[in-house]
C-alpha cells in the first residue's frame, strides 16, 4: 500500500518525522513500513502509522474524553499552532494539527503560515541549509530583531544553527508564492 501524501508535510521520512520500520500500528492494527516519529498531544501510542494520521483516525483514537470546556472530546494533535493569521481558514489549521505529521523541536514546534494557508514543512535546518534561502534567513533575522537582539547577536545565532544540534532552524515553503520561511528554537 502506498503511503499517504501530506499537503503540509510532503516528505515526513526526509524530515525525520517518520522512520522506515516494520511495525503494527496501535490504532489500525495493520502491519506498516513507515512509523510516525513525532509529537502526539494526546494518548501515547506504542506505534503509529501515517495512514491513521492522514485519515484522522489517530486524532480520534488518541484524543481525550471530556477535557474541553464544554465537556466534549478533544482529538489528539500532532502539531501546535501559534499566531495563526486571520486569513487562514480554520479547516487548514484543523488539517495541520489533526491530520498532518508533526515534528520535534527543542521546546515547542510551531507551524508557519503564508499567503492565507499553512506552509509546507521541509525539515530542520542548519546554517548552511538556510543560507540557500535568503527569504528564510531574513525571516530569522527579523524574528531576532523583534526580540531586541543586536546585529552581532543575530549573526552569531545564525552561524551556530545546527540541523541536529541547537539552535535549530525549521524550514518551510509557501505553497502559493514559493517563499521560504523559517523559525528557530533552542533548548
Amino acid at each position: 500500500m502506498t503511503e499517504p501524501v501530506f499537503r503540509y508535510h510532503p516528505d515526513p521520512l526526509t524530515t525525520g518525522s517518520a522512520v522506515r520500520a516494520e511495525h503494527e500500528c496501535s490504532v489500525c492494527g495493520q502491519l506498516r513500513q513507515l512509523r510516525y516519529h513525532g509529537p502526539v498531544y494526546g494518548k501515547q501510542p506504542q506505534s503509529l502509522c501515517l495512514h491513521c494520521i492522514s485519515s484522522g483516525e489517530a486524532a480520534r483514537a488518541l484524543g481525550t474524553v471530556g477535557p474541553a470546556l464544554d465537556g466534549s472530546d478533544m482529538p489528539a494533535q500532532f502539531s501546535d499552532t501559534f499566531d495563526v493569521p486571520d486569513d487562514v481558514p480554520s479547516h487548514v489549521v484543523e488539517q495541520i494539527i489533526h491530520r498532518t505529521p508533526g515534528f520535534y523541536s527543542w521546546q515547542q514546534e510551531s507551524w508557519l503560515f503564508h499567503c492565507g494557508d499553512g506552509a509546507a514543512f521541509l525539515g530542520p535546518a542548519g546554517y548552511d541549509d538556510v543560507l540557500r534561502y535568503p527569504d528564510a534567513v531574513e525571516m530569522l533575522r527579523t524574528s531576532c530583531q523583534e526580540l531586541g537582539w543586536s546585529t552581532e547577536q543575530i549573526e552569531d545565532l545564525l552561524r551556530t544553527l545546527d540541523r541536529d544540534g541547537e539552535p535549530t532552524a525549521y524550514l518551510f515553503q509557501c505553497l502559493h508564492c514559493a517563499a521560504h520561511l523559517a523559525s528557530w528554537d533552542i533548548g
